[in-house]
């Protein structure tokens, strides 16, 4: 199976492919609205909400862009400022005004002076995550790796893998039982124990034997 690595035109398609599939970055998350403009010069990317209402700023970048980071705070500010309003107007979605918007960054990859950034950040939370479009028997795939998470995401409990019905679990193969392999049992040795009298028997004529060498000897 051959994998290549497929590059990413511009930011439309980027911005394409990760609305088809907004659960790649995380379970949960439903798309409010994107590419809306905040004024002449800024857009947001991507704003959506995540199960527990709060509201998540998606931005993201064919290339590392330190600039994006700064972007990205000001569409928070101005979310920030307008979540009554977003309330209101999208009331269709479960949007929890009384808490801070989240950031995520999407990017091939990102400065070290960025993420230490992020790193020294307070109050706000901000994921970075580096991405990869891959293709593979005629499939693609859109792939996330994390490279900082705020420890509100850490924290985030991870959905249960769905309980299999009966009905799949009686199609499974069965194991077979597992044998417990019989030990071969030792191989006693006997003791042979020689009676004292055949002992003496055996000594009395050794010294017989002795007895006649010597005598022959000496009767040469």
């Amino acid at each position: 199976m051959a994998i290549a690595r497929i590059s990413i035109k511009d930011e439309r398609e980027l911005h394409d492919i990760i609305m088809k599939d907004i659960s790649v970055i995380e379970d949960g998350l439903a798309v409010i609205c994107g590419d809306m403009p905040i004024d002449t010069k800024v857009r947001i990317g991507l704003l959506c909400h995540d199960e527990n209402g709060q509201l998540v700023i998606v931005e993201s970048s064919i290339k590392e862009n330190d600039n994006m980071f700064f972007e990205g705070l000001n569409v928070l500010t101005h979310v920030n400022n307008v979540k009554p309003m977003l309330k209101f107007s999208y009331k269709d979605f479960k949007i929890d005004e009384t808490k801070t918007p989240r950031l995520v960054f999407l990017a091939p990859s990102f400065s070290t002076q960025l993420v230490d950034v992020v790193a020294q950040m307070q109050g706000i939370q901000i994921d970075l995550y580096t991405w990869e479009y891959f293709e593979f028997d005629d499939k693609k795939a859109f792939h996330l790796e994390s490279v900082w998470l705020s420890e509100a995401t850490k924290s985030r409990p991870k959905k249960a893998k769905p309980e299999k019905s009966k009905a799949s679990k009686a199609a499974e193969k069965p194991e077979p039982p597992k044998t417990e392999e019989k030990q071969k049992p030792e191989p006693t040795i006997e003791e042979v124990m020689i009676p004292p009298v055949e002992v003496e028997q055996d000594v009395s004529t050794k010294d017989q034997k002795e007895r006649t060498k010597k005598k022959s000897i000496f009767s040469i």
